[in-house]
């Protein structure tokens, strides 16, 4: 008899953040913890566990836990602790082992800090631009970029880039 699997795949592997911490002396605290998902990044992401909550008598969710984590993404060291709790119940965390943690902080203190500029507008599709021409007189044939701002996105506009509108743009987009 074959096994039939119904339902979506997950792309997550390892365990959950309540599954490594309690197993650890002292509920972790001190250790360096990585999710899986990070491994797709060049630049060092992980945790180091500050102090962990259970939340059984929280709510009756036996596999969320808060923890207060000392956070690095991307190479980037947060200065304000950040609380793990809406994806702790994930299977996706890894504990790093003691005699490879030293490795973890040198690749930090050798991780050159990242820049990415990205044009500031990009002409209109052809179609739209005759529309809009034969529509309106007064119009701008380039459409602005806005990037959205958030603590973990290091991109930024350069207003005198225009980029050319066509397939070649959308490829180079993806590879990023």
């Amino acid at each position: 008899m074959s096994v039939k699997l119904i339902g979506r795949t997950s792309n997550l592997y390892g365990k959950t953040l309540w599954e490594i911490i309690g197993n650890l002396r002292d509920a972790g605290i001190g250790r360096l913890i990585t999710r899986n998902s990070y491994n797709r990044y060049d630049e060092p992401c992980f945790f180091r566990v500050l102090s962990v909550e259970p939340t059984a008598q929280i709510e009756n969710k036996l596999r969320k836990v808060i923890v207060h984590v000392e956070k690095i993404f991307r190479g980037k060291h947060y200065k304000e602790p950040v609380e793990i709790y809406r994806v702790s119940y994930k299977p996706d965390y890894r504990l790093i082992p003691k005699d490879e943690e030293q490795l973890w902080w040198d690749r930090l203190a050798n991780c050159k800090p990242r820049e990415k500029v990205v044009p500031g507008s990009i002409e209109l599709p052809p179609l739209m631009r005759l529309v809009l021409e034969r529509d309106n007189k007064e119009f701008s044939p380039t459409l602005p970029l806005i990037i959205r701002s958030g603590r973990d996105n290091v991109a930024q506009s350069d207003v005198t880039k225009i980029v050319p509108y066509g397939p070649s743009f959308f490829k180079n987009q993806q590879s990023s």
